[in-house]
């Protein structure tokens, strides 16, 4: 049994080395290139509209957004013969 055990065992590490060695293969293919988001971040014109809304908001009384109200709760009303 403990042979068996130990066979098993080989087998497992066996497996996870090779799963290493792909992972350690592919990882740079898998990951996008930090640039490919860049221009979204610098974008000039996106930065300006957030900072007029930052500002717009503080402005605002309490200096948080307004949120809606639902409509005021109405209790139901019973009819017919009870």
């Amino acid at each position: 049994m403990r042979d068996q055990a130990q066979a098993r065992q080989a087998a497992l590490d066996q497996q996870a080395v090779a799963k290493e060695e792909i992972l350690r293969q592919h990882y740079n293919r898998l990951r996008e290139p930090e640039e490919a988001h860049r221009p979204c971040v610098e974008d000039e014109e996106a930065l300006a509209r957030t900072a007029r809304a930052r500002e717009a908001l503080a402005r605002r009384p309490g200096g948080r957004p307004r949120s809606r109200r639902p409509a005021a709760h109405q209790p139901a009303t019973l009819s017919g013969a009870a």
